[in-house]
């Protein structure tokens, strides 16, 4: 604004003035002089007020007091918008919290006001990995290893990342030159075990890791996928021995009862992989509110989840979650404590903008989480089945005439009707009503619940297992290899066409008839030409709308349409190409599409 009024002064002097107007300039200038030094010394004061509210965030961060400390950096932001220490801290403190969208939001913020600083590249790079972003990884990544060559972990984090988008050579490679730059580093050597553990090299692998260990005995990952190259390498006994002592020695990491469950399922023991996954669903989302202490069955466990909730979310995951709050306060499930979450619910759908309603998700800030922060992505309940040994699946079914229907079909798709006992549906549905596992935000409108996250109770274990016995000649040789409901948003659409990455599928629906609308849809629409043999685990789940359609060319007229029934199954061959059918289910929770996928044999 000073620089505006001496430039219009200047413009309006007049020739007979000049005298006049020379002088007035001249004074002005000395003005302008004083109130330049008022300026600098008012920005210097300024400045030290941020040096010292920086220093008091940073304290308040060191100490563990992130809440504050995020409140510190935001003012600081407020004050001097893009200072480029509070946006990289901030980026920081979301990460911890596990809102790695809004880190990396904040980091790629941060990497652009400070584009000389690799540490603000690396962690753009971490925090896009972590959103499971691999490819946009890549060049944040490569940039933080041209600004410091030596940086042992964007050298790690690129490696992984080049093995995730299958550029496994150029990962080989870089994990080759971590270990050259660091050979004293024993991440450095366990990455280049993982990276060409990947890549197929199973003695390098095996040997790699091995070094890892002689440098750090303790070093988890190094050990976890030591027993992965035991299991590649045919030792599957040696590889669940491993896993078993890991889990011992650290039974509140998740992740290690996540492999261990892994290799459980993978070795056909069922019934000990459910109880590992109920482990890592216990330490992600904290004991269930209606167990009770004396019940817990691993009081070994922490209480709360060891890592933080995470605080992605989305329209129609806070509709389900206010819906079956209030189903559960209705039934008299529902804490009292937790009533008031209804409403907290409520008040998060009223504020939205139309931008977050639309949005295939967002990140919850502070204040709405604080809110829901009791219920929200916890096992609030988990509700027992108590189904116990009796059978699941109908007895009155002929089932060696659906094995020989679909032996016999072409493609391999057969329709079972009537697939479990009445009561086992009941105490299914009920099951899937009552439990908070509902977990998984799927952009096309409906919520998943698996098997590593609380969906395990006996009965679903007891399906699958006499699935095997009643249809040995198509799954008695198959070990379940994944399970999970899927829920969905009755205004919304379902999974796009995609293929499943095992051998067999059994798909079966357990919502009411009466829910349905329209009785001539709401189940599956199965194409009959089978994905490619040689196409990835991703490009059999991650193609595009477009790129399936493309592929699929005329044979895109020719399908089957299995309409939704309850308690009706398709069995199929794995590689056929699959979608939701279009639905029309009626408003309210218990009428909400739900079924129960399980995968049976090796993928492809």
């Amino acid at each position: 604004m000073l620089n505006d009024a001496r430039a219009s002064t200047t413009h309006t002097l007049r020739p007979r003035e000049r005298e006049k107007g020379s002088q007035w300039v001249i004074i002005n200038a000395a003005w302008y002089k004083v109130l330049i030094e008022i300026e600098h010394v008012a920005m210097t004061i300024e400045a030290q007020t941020i040096s010292q509210s920086l220093n008091s965030a940073e304290q308040l961060l060191s100490a563990g007091r992130g809440e504050e400390a995020e409140t510190a950096y935001g003012e600081i932001l407020t004050r001097e918008p893009g200072n480029p220490i509070a946006v990289f801290q901030l980026a920081v403190i979301a990460n911890a919290r596990g809102d790695h969208r809004g880190a990396a939001d904040r980091f790629d913020q941060a990497a652009r006001l400070m584009p000389a600083t690799a540490a603000t590249h690396h962690n753009l790079g971490v925090a896009l990995r972590q959103l499971n972003r691999h490819s946009q990884a890549i060049d944040p990544l490569r940039r933080a290893l041209v600004l410091q060559p030596a940086g042992v972990g964007a050298c790690s984090s690129l490696a992984q990342s080049l093995e995730k988008t299958g550029e496994h050579d150029a990962a080989v490679a870089l994990a080759r030159r971590q270990t050259l730059l660091d050979p004293s580093s024993s991440k450095a050597f366990a990455n280049l075990g993982y990276v060409t553990w990947r890549a197929g090299d199973l003695e390098l692998a095996g040997g790699a890791l091995r070094r890892a260990l002689e440098l750090d005995p303790s070093e988890t990952a190094a050990r976890v996928n030591l027993a992965n190259v035991q299991k590649a390498s045919g030792d599957e006994a040696g590889a669940l021995a491993l896993y078993r002592k890991i889990a011992d020695e650290q039974p509140t990491n998740p992740g290690v009862w996540y492999n261990l469950g892994v290799a459980l399922i993978d070795a056909d023991l069922l019934e000990e992989a459910a109880e590992a996954y109920r482990r890592h669903a216990r330490l992600l989302h904290g004991r269930p509110l209606n167990m009770a202490p004396d019940l817990d069955p691993f009081p070994d466990l922490p209480i709360d989840p060891v890592k933080p909730i995470s605080r992605l979310t989305c329209w129609h995951r806070l509709v389900h979650d206010r819906d079956q709050l209030a189903h559960l306060r209705d039934q008299d499930l529902l804490p009292p404590s937790l009533v008031g979450q209804i409403a907290a619910y409520q008040s998060i759908l009223d504020e939205m903008s139309e931008d977050e309603r639309q949005a295939i998700s967002f990140t919850l800030s502070e204040d709405r989480y604080r809110r829901i922060q009791p219920s929200y992505g916890r096992l609030v309940r988990l509700e027992p089945s108590g189904w116990g040994n009796e059978p699941a699946l109908s007895g009155t079914l002929d089932w060696h005439a659906m094995e020989e229907n679909y032996l016999s079909a072409e493609p391999k798709a057969v329709t079972i009707d009537g697939l479990l006992r009445p009561e086992a549906r009941t105490a299914l549905l009920r099951h899937c009503h009552n439990s908070t596992y509902w977990f998984e935000i799927k952009g096309a409108g409906y919520l998943g619940a698996y098997l590593r996250e609380g969906f395990s109770d006996p009965l679903i274990l007891r399906i699958a297992t006499e699935l095997r016995q009643r249809l040995p000649r198509i799954l008695g040789s198959l070990p379940l290899k994944m399970t999970w409901a899927y829920s969905y948003e009755q205004s919304m659409v379902g999974i796009n066409p995609h293929a499943d990455f095992a051998a067999v599928n059994v798909n079966f629906w357990i919502t009411d008839d009466e829910a349905n609308a329209d009785p001539d849809t709401g189940g599956l629409v199965v194409f009959k030409k089978p994905a490619p043999k040689d196409w990835s685990f991703e490009r059999y789940n991650t193609a595009s709308i477009s790129s399936i359609y493309e592929f699929l060319g005329a044979d895109r007229d020719d399908f089957l349409r299995v309409p939704h029934r309850a308690n009706r199954a398709l069995l199929f061959d794995s590689r056929l190409l699959h979608e939701t059918d279009q639905m029309n289910f009626k408003p309210g929770f218990t009428n909400r599409r739900i079924n129960i996928t399980m995968l049976f044999g090796e993928g492809g």
